[in-house]
């Protein structure tokens, strides 16, 4: 009987399987996924905001009508129309800034891909972690049923004493209650991943992923910084953004220039017609020096903000590769003794030898069930750190 139940509580290690279709489920849910849309929506109407300032004024028409206080004086027409504009350089300064500026939001969309499947590929990592925890347990609940009901009929025949079988059933009651709870997990991350999946339903998509991590080599993915220097697209976003202020602050300075208005007159006047043309000039740097300043140290705030980015991203990739280092030496040490089933076997000849009672074997058994979960939970926060240096993936 206690062979049966031994066998129930082994193999409950990740295998060596790995899910096939685990870049084809986070493809598929990057698709569907709502805010890439938004960001590439948003970028252009960024951008059309941009163009838009970037024209001439609206021309200004004007109508006036005066009429004499004496019929020999008669009555007076004025027409005119006039078209004002800046300083002609301002206008191209501000088309090379739009040119960069739109760069920079392209790079800024591959940022949010790459933060999106960053967060989806997290989503799934959780979903197979709870899984793997839930496929466990369920082994540990069906193993400790199995001992209820050996402890039932062993009471009756007096081979067993009630203590025993009420300890029995303590524990299955545990086991499903953790189980319940693992469930309603999964029921979360579930909801979530359909967040993510653009409100669709996700059990297709759950059922190709199974409950086996992705394949992944962590000493293919140790950080560089020139090497994040040249291929992160939020450094790429944060250079071409500078490039973009450079535009701006040449635009600034221009804006400084005089500005004209020219425009064209028509009158009539008791019965005469006069035409002509008005020109006039305004001063903005009168006016507009602080705004130009204010470009100029926006442009020295933007080349710090972009090392700062640099050290920031590689620092943080930098932890995350020691992380999983870590926990690959742990899972390394774990594989000795997690592998080998043989710990349940000497418990179960033990107890059936009478070297230990049933509590006894309760308290070991839960000790190397900690540990399986513990190898379990190593298992997870290892490709947890994996999916996080998998940013360009």
């Amino acid at each position: 009987m206690f062979r049966k139940i031994t066998i129930l509580f082994l193999s409950l290690v990740p295998g060596a399987m790995f899910a096939s279709d685990f870049d084809d489920v986070l493809n598929t849910v990057l698709l569907n996924n709502l805010s890439l849309k938004y960001t590439e929506t948003e970028n252009s109407a960024s951008i059309a905001e941009l163009k838009a300032e970037n024209t001439l004024e609206a021309p200004e028409v004007s109508f006036e009508s005066l009429w004499g206080g004496t019929e020999e004086a008669g009555d007076k027409r004025n027409f005119s129309i006039s078209q004002s504009f800046d300083w002609p350089g301002v206008y191209a300064a501000r088309r090379d800034a739009i040119k960069k500026t739109s760069a920079a939001m392209q790079y800024l969309r591959e940022v949010s891909m790459i933060e999106t499947r960053t967060e989806i590929r997290v989503a799934l990592i959780d979903i197979i972690n709870v899984r793997q925890r839930i496929a466990t347990t369920e082994k540990i609940c069906e193993g400790f049923r199995t001992m209820v009901e050996y402890f039932a009929k062993a009471v009756e025949t007096g081979q067993e004493t009630r203590l025993d079988y009420n300890k029995a059933v303590i524990e299955r009651i545990n086991s499903e209650r953790e189980l319940k709870s693992l469930k309603s997990e999964e029921s979360i991350l579930l909801a979530s991943l359909q967040a993510l999946n653009g409100g669709k339903p996700v059990d297709d998509i759950v059922n190709r992923l199974g409950d086996r991590y992705p394949r992944a080599d962590v000493s293919a993915l140790r950080p560089d910084r020139e090497t994040l220097r040249m291929k992160d697209p939020a450094i790429a976003a944060s250079r071409a953004s500078l490039e973009a202020q450079k535009s701006l602050v040449k635009a600034e300075k221009r804006a400084l220039l005089p500005g004209f208005s020219v425009g064209y007159l028509h009158e009539w006047e008791a019965g005469e017609t006069f035409n002509g043309f008005s020109v006039s000039v305004t001063l903005p740097f009168l006016t507009q020096r602080r705004k130009a300043k204010a470009a100029a140290i926006r442009l020295e705030a933007q080349n710090l903000e972009q090392e700062m980015s640099l050290i920031r991203l590689a620092s943080e990739l930098q932890g995350e590769y020691e992380t999983a280092l870590g926990y690959q030496e742990l899972l390394r040490e774990y594989r000795g003794v997690m592998d080998d089933d043989s710990n349940f076997e000497l418990l179960k000849k033990a107890l059936d030898a009478g070297q230990i009672n049933f509590l006894t074997y309760m308290q070991e058994l839960n000790y190397f069930l900690a540990a399986r979960r513990d190898f379990l939970d190593i298992h997870y926060r290892y490709h947890l750190a994996l999916a996080r240096l998998q940013r360009y993936e």
